[in-house]
């Protein structure tokens, strides 16, 4: 609750209103598990990453994006093996080791995490959590759901993190000469560590007025051209089903 990944910047999908934000990312969100070509699996996962690239710059993006480059690899190394039915692409003394129908799965579920993925950290990265609070509120989301939201959104992305350090600080112990450490005792100290912050957590969340049973309703202004925002953040994701 305390940690915010915002970035300032200029760019205009900063300037763009929250709640435009809310509504492009949640249909993004959801037409991309509509998209079964390659051109729409292409292009919902390049847009994220080329308007993060304005929005935030090269150095950031790469920094984002490099969170899920372990997870992506994983996926190339062990699905293919689950799915060895179809038209055989490498095979080793009779084994079959991948299939064209694998690498599609592969290609498909990356595409469909790394899109989901780069929209929900394009939004961090260009709002406050205030205001993205503001924004759940005012469609009329029940604060307590709204705070838990924007915690779950900042939470999770700081797990990843958090994780990284430890991973790096383990691995300065071992011997030189020695590569890698174990993963086990890295999501220990992870888990140590995450539920340390349980009472940080609950004393921000009661300092926002969680578990309050009344709570003021929330009006934002309209800047100009809101509606203009609004239509095009609605227009643009349901456009991109025409490339499924």
């Amino acid at each position: 609750m305390n940690i915010s990944s915002y970035i300032y910047g200029t760019s205009f999908y900063h300037k763009l209103d929250v709640r435009a934000k809310l509504i492009f990312t949640l249909l993004y969100a959801v037409v991309t598990f509509f998209m079964s070509s390659y051109t729409g699996l292409a292009a919902v996962f390049f847009i994220p990453l080329l308007i993060m690239l304005i929005a935030v710059g090269g150095k950031e993006t790469i920094h984002c994006y490099s969170r899920l480059l372990p997870l992506f690899l994983i996926m190339c190394f062990f699905i293919p093996l689950q799915e060895r039915t179809g038209t055989p692409l490498w095979v080793i003394r009779g084994f079959t080791v991948a299939t064209r129908e694998g690498l599609w799965t592969v290609l498909r579920i990356i595409s469909r995490l790394g899109s989901v993925s780069g929209i929900l950290m394009l939004l961090l990265l260009t709002q406050r959590n205030e205001e993205i609070i503001k924004g759940l509120r005012a469609f009329h989301l029940p604060y307590n759901a709204a705070l838990a939201s924007s915690m779950i959104l900042r939470f999770i992305p700081y797990l990843g993190t958090l994780f990284a350090e430890i991973r790096s600080s383990m691995s300065l112990r071992l011997k030189e000469g020695k590569r890698g450490y174990p993963i086990l005792p890295s999501i220990t100290a992870l888990i140590i560590a995450a539920v340390k912050m349980v009472p940080e957590t609950a004393a921000a969340l009661e300092e926002r007025g969680f578990g309050r049973e009344k709570m003021k309703s929330v009006h934002m202004k309209r800047p100009r051209y809101y509606f203009v925002q609004c239509l095009l953040c609605i227009i643009i994701p349901l456009s991109l089903l025409f490339l499924r």
